[in-house]
């Protein structure tokens, strides 16, 4: 494998293009690879007891609405946002999957999916916090989570 990195004017941010030979058997996993690494260096405004912070998108669990605010739940705290959930979603990289009307998750940081006749409920790891899936979402949930990002 080589690697050439090359500084270009003009540019606002990074772009990164791979070059694959046809039918590589690693190009899932690579492109897996640099999507992590990617996630795991953007960041987002939140803002809690007055204080505004840059909290890492790595360690968001799930945004969720309640009334007309919108919080993002890590694995000990929450924090307000200013955006909407709608809003959100557009943005959001593709491993965060809408589980209703009020949640989006980081399917990354799920534990488990269990169906129930009571509901869907989702677990994640390291944390007591618990979210519930409407049916309306179930499928898609359940195939991101079997697409890999499952843990």
């Amino acid at each position: 494998m080589r690697l050439t990195v090359k500084t270009e004017t003009g540019l606002t941010e990074p772009m990164i293009t791979l070059h694959l030979p046809e039918n590589d058997p690693n190009a899932a996993q690579l492109r897996a690879q640099l999507e992590s690494f990617l996630f795991a260096s953007l960041t987002f405004t939140v803002s809690q007891a007055g204080h505004t912070i840059q909290l890492p998108l790595a360690t968001v669990l799930f945004f969720e609405a309640t009334g007309h605010k919108v919080h993002a739940h890590t694995r000990t705290t929450s924090y307000q946002i200013s955006q909407s959930l709608a809003n959100l979603a557009t943005k959001l990289p593709a491993n965060f999957c809408r589980v209703s009307k009020s949640a989006i998750v980081n399917t990354q940081l799920v534990r488990s999916l269990t169906k129930s006749l009571t509901g869907n409920l989702i677990e994640f790891e390291a944390t007591h916090k618990q979210l519930y899936a409407s049916r309306r979402y179930y499928r898609e949930l359940k195939l991101s989570l079997e697409k890999g990002s499952f843990k």
